[in-house]
């Protein structure tokens, strides 16, 4: 396991660290950085995991791998993107709370805009209850999201890429 971990963590720190980049750029041109970072780093992260797998089965698996193998390697790259990720939001939240506090009030004016909607095809206790949840978001569920989001997603790659870039010599 130590060879995968030695093999991969940079790249998940690489692409981590890239991601918070992308959400002090997209605060400061006025984009909303959470959800705008959330989606950077779904694309960039099969990137990071492709370019991660290939250098393991290159220098590591001397130009072998098995599918367990990439999903191994690609397990901890994007989870450790994922997790660098999430934590460096929830940081940038807590040192600056206006962040939190917009998009906390975004995500409630856009589920008030869907009331009629969630109470027709759901039920009017359905929206209360979200509304509610909503009302209680604390940035470490923010940042449990980014994280679920991420490593959710990129499992789904990882799984193409290892197939890709699987080899064996015969």
């Amino acid at each position: 396991m130590v060879k995968y971990i030695k093999s991969s963590y940079l790249f998940g720190l690489a692409g981590g660290v890239l991601c918070l980049i992308a959400f002090w750029i997209l605060y400061g041109i006025g984009l909303e950085p959470i959800d705008f970072t959330l989606f950077f780093g779904c694309i960039i992260t099969p990137v990071f995991v492709f370019i991660g797998m290939k250098s393991y089965r290159d220098n590591y698996g001397k130009g072998e791998m098995v599918f367990a193998q990439g999903m191994t390697v690609g397990f901890v790259i994007y989870s450790i993107l994922a997790f660098v990720t999430a934590l460096g939001i929830a940081v940038f939240l807590q040192l600056d709370q206006e962040i939190f506090l917009n998009h906390k009030a975004e995500k409630i004016a856009w589920l008030q805009g869907q009331e009629s909607y969630i109470s027709e095809n759901v039920s009017q206790e359905a929206f209360q209850n979200a509304l509610a949840e909503n009302e209680k978001m604390s940035i470490s569920d923010i940042a449990l999201d980014v994280f679920l989001k991420i490593f959710m997603l990129e499992l789904f790659f990882t799984i193409i890429i290892s197939i890709i870039l699987k080899r064996t010599k015969n």
